[in-house]
């Protein structure tokens, strides 16, 4: 079984070119995917990518 890791660096700076409606998208899919398989071995990069996406829709809405 390989456990599969997010790249904390790069993902971020991926994110900052995704629009608000595809960062929700990612956040919903990922939380989806998640809730079918909490014990997988991409449950950590779908939490990962929930925290990440929610954080830059905060910047976001902190900048306007």
């Amino acid at each position: 079984m390989v456990i599969v890791h997010i790249n904390h660096r790069t993902y971020p700076i991926m994110l900052k070119n995704k629009c608000d409606d595809s960062l929700r998208y990612i956040m919903k899919d990922a939380y989806e995917a998640m809730r079918a398989n909490p014990e997988g071995t991409k449950a950590g990069y779908y939490a990962d990518e929930i925290n990440y996406c929610g954080m830059e829709l905060a910047i976001r809405s902190k900048a306007a």
